[in-house]
């Protein structure tokens, strides 16, 4: 009896197995193209008789779970997603690759294209998912992309993290002052091999060198690659802004030349420590006066030294003997009084505490952030390559003047009327710039694309997107090499704290 029930159960799961139709229940499906060179090593992520599908979780051991993340590992080096702060029926599903990540579909299938739906399952209710519900940092109930359904961007409710003065308005009026205001940088003020990148079209022509100067966004924020290297398929070109840099985006208009811009003199170096500045400026006024271009308090310069005759030989007293000349005296008196005049160029735009050599010094080593983050929105991603025909001012508004035109608008008489110091504010525009092109695919356009002002600013650009979470956020971390922290999770706050 017992043998015969044994024969139909094995006749029935070859036939489970191998049912009709030529299917299989051993394989699925083929692999994607990434994993088919060992599609026919099923060793190398199963365990046999262990079911790693998502449905299967509570029938998959631990054991299985080490084993596949293990073998995952192999070739995906990523972090665990705070899994020390789950309970253990979450930890459980963070653990399981195969639980988001879908195999056996077909070559094209896409791995990485998961279903919010794998994301809100957590998020959709923290406080159940963690054990310490009061360490959650961002919304707890985050079921869909909407501005009541996710919220808006935990970044811009936590201040703004630079620490530069700017005027954006200022800065993007044509020759950076107000209308009917003398003293606007024309192009011929800057270094003949810098005014090209500066000359704007107008009428199909280039400006000619007494144009103003017109700034635009695009001559300080340019596209790059990926800002942290922590975070897996941040890469791609365009993903982000380049940081802003002083020698690239301020000195062709903001020279450090503490003595004034003279032919054949070198400025001096931006956020170098005080000890190099003062020996540059020391010995800038020397050799200024060797050459005759400078001229020291109570001296007389000779063009030309007498044979014999440094520098101090080069000066002449005013007074019959040159016993009553104290030179050194003089030289450091003039080298202290140079320096006071920079450290109150350099408070124009940085704060007391950010001009030390202690801050300098951090900086320079990058053991502190930046004082111009590249980085605004740390807790996701945005893609400024796929919105390049979308107008700045469509999420950035307030980084404009209502009189100053926007980077799609021409024209040299909008002028801003009054200053505006907008160094703590942070100019991106909330969830309300996303939602209405990011949105289920049910839903409606909103009203507010009707306009003929949006339409402009939205340059053309598609009025749908896919509103899945992994458009905007990566859910595994990739070791860091800013540090070594214990735990994934102190990777992760220390990646989204304190860099940019």
């Amino acid at each position: 009896m017992l043998a015969l029930l044994a024969a139909v159960l094995a006749i029935g799961y070859c036939v489970f197995v191998y049912g009709s139709g030529g299917s299989s229940h051993v394989s699925t499906g083929p692999v994607a193209t990434a994993h088919a060179s060992f599609e026919n090593d099923c060793q190398q992520c199963h365990l046999d008789f262990t079911p790693i599908s998502a449905d299967a979780l509570r029938f998959t051991s631990s054991q299985a779970l080490d084993r596949l993340e293990d073998a995952c590992q192999k070739c995906h080096r990523v972090e665990h997603h705070f899994r020390g702060e789950m309970n253990p029926e979450f930890a459980a599903i963070d653990q399981h690759c195969a639980g988001c990540h879908h195999d056996h579909k077909g070559r094209d299938h896409d791995m990485l294209n998961v279903s919010s739906k794998q994301c809100t399952q957590c998020h959709g209710d923290l406080k159940a998912t963690c054990t310490s519900p009061a360490s959650i940092q961002v919304n707890p109930n985050v079921a869909s992309f909407t501005a009541e359904a996710h919220g808006d961007f935990v970044s811009l409710n936590q201040g703004d993290p630079g620490r530069v003065k700017f005027d954006h308005g200022q800065h993007m009026m044509p020759g950076q002052v107000e209308a009917g205001f003398k003293g606007g940088f024309t192009l011929e003020m800057l270094e003949p091999e810098l005014r090209n990148g500066y000359r704007k079209p107008i009428d199909g022509k280039l400006q000619g060198d007494d144009a103003l100067v017109t700034l635009s966004c695009a001559n300080c924020h340019q596209f790059a690659g990926t800002t942290s290297p922590a975070l897996v398929g941040d890469d791609e070109i365009g993903r982000h802004i380049a940081p802003i840099s002083f020698d690239q985006h301020c000195a062709a208009c903001h020279s450090l030349n503490a003595i004034g811009k003279v032919e054949g003199t070198l400025p001096l170096p931006h956020a170098a420590p005080w000890k190099e500045v003062e020996t540059l400026i020391a010995s800038k006024l020397v050799g200024g006066q060797q050459i005759g271009s400078i001229r020291m308090p109570r001296d007389v310069v000779r063009k030309t030294p007498l044979v014999g005759e440094g520098v101090t030989g080069a000066l002449e007293s005013v007074s019959p003997t040159r016993e009553n000349v104290d030179e050194k005296a003089i030289l450091e008196a003039s080298v202290r009084a140079t320096l006071a005049s920079v450290a109150q160029r350099c408070l124009q735009c940085h704060a007391e505490a950010d001009i030390t050599d202690e801050s300098i010094a951090s900086l320079r080593s990058g053991s502190s952030p930046p004082l111009i983050p590249s980085r605004w929105l740390r807790r996701g991603i945005y893609d400024h390559a796929a919105h390049r025909k979308v107008d700045c001012k469509f999420c950035h508004a307030a980084a404009y003047s209502p009189t100053v035109p926007s980077d799609s608008q021409t024209g040299n008489e909008a002028r801003k009327t009054t200053k505006q110091d907008d160094s703590e504010i942070v100019m991106i525009g909330g969830i309300e710039t996303c939602t209405g092109c990011h949105r289920d695919s049910a839903s409606s356009i909103p009203i507010s694309f009707a306009d003929d002002e949006t339409k402009r600013l939205l340059g053309g650009q598609g009025n749908w997107a896919s509103d899945a979470c992994i458009e905007c956020h990566r859910y595994h971390w990739q070791p860091s090499p800013m540090s070594s922290p214990e735990s994934a999770e102190q990777q992760v706050t220390l990646i989204q704290d304190a860099s940019p």
